[in-house]
C-alpha cells in the first residue's frame, strides 16, 4: 500500500500469488531479494515488443507508462501500455518474463493485476475494458485475459483483504506450494506451513502360514 492508503495493482498481483508477500512488504517492510532472473525479466519488461500487439489490434493510439489513481476504488497503478483501437476499445498490455498457466491461459495472479489495471482504465476514460493482453516472453506467447465482472469483484475483495491485513499486522497462515515458492525472493525468511505428505496405501502381501 502507498502512504496515502492506496493499494497498487502490483500489491493485488502479489496478494493473489501469496498473502505472505503483503505481510512481508507492508507490515515488516522487507525488500525482496533480487535474483538474476528477476533482473533479466525487468530488461525484457522494459523492451516491450509493441509490434506484436499493434499488428493485431491496429491501434489509433498507444499510451505508455500511464499512472492512474482512483480514490473510490482505493486503487492505483502504472499501466505499461494501453492500446486504443479504431473502434474505441481500450486494451491494457503487459509483458511478463515467465510462462503461461499450464492450461495455456494467464496465470491467476497476472489476471488479477490486469483486472486492477482495467478497473482503473474504466474510471479514468469512462469506458469498459473487456480484455487485456499479456505477452509471456519466455514462452513467446500472447495470452488474452477476459475482464469479467467476477474477476473485478475478486480484485475488490483483495483490496479489502490487503487493507485489513496491513491494519491488523497479523501474519497470514499459508501452506507451501512448490510451484509458487521456488522462485520467491522471500523464500529464505518465510515459514510457510509445509504441505502435508501424501499417504500412499501399499498393497499388502498375503501372509504365508
Amino acid at each position: 500500500m502507498s502512504e496515502e492508503g492506496y493499494v497498487t495493482a502490483v500489491d493485488v498481483k502479489n496478494h493473489a500469488l501469496c498473502p505472505k508477500i503483503t505481510y512481508f512488504v507492508h507490515v515488516l517492510h522487507l525488500k525482496e531479494r533480487v535474483t538474476e532472473a528477476m533482473e533479466y525479466g525487468r530488461e525484457v519488461h522494459e523492451q516491450a515488443p509493441l509490434e506484436l500487439i499493434t499488428s493485431r489490434l491496429k491501434p489509433v493510439k498507444v499510451l505508455r507508462n500511464l499512472e492512474l489513481v482512483d480514490r473510490q476504488l482505493r486503487l492505483k497503478g502504472k499501466v505499461d501500455t494501453l492500446v486504443v483501437t479504431a473502434a474505441g476499445e481500450y486494451v491494457p498490455f503487459e509483458v511478463k518474463w515467465s510462462d503461461p498457466d499450464p492450461s495455456g491461459g494467464a496465470q491467476p495472479h497476472h489476471k488479477a493485476q490486469m483486472a486492477a489495471y482495467a478497473m482503473l482504465v474504466d474510471r479514468a476514460f469512462n469506458t469498459t475494458v473487456k480484455r487485456a493482453i499479456i505477452y509471456y516472453a519466455r514462452a513467446g506467447k500472447l495470452v488474452q485475459v477476459p475482464i469479467t465482472h467476477q474477476l473485478k469483484k475478486h480484485v475488490k475483495e483483495m483490496v479489502e483483504q490487503i487493507a485489513q491485513l496491513v491494519k491488523s499486522e497479523e501474519e497470514p497462515l499459508v501452506k507451501q506450494s512448490p510451484s509458487k515458492c521456488i522462485n520467491c525472493g522471500y523464500q529464505a525468511i518465510c515459514q510457510a506451513t509445509p504441505q502435508p505428505p501424501r499417504h500412499i496405501k501399499l498393497k499388502q502381501e498375503p501372509r504365508v502360514v
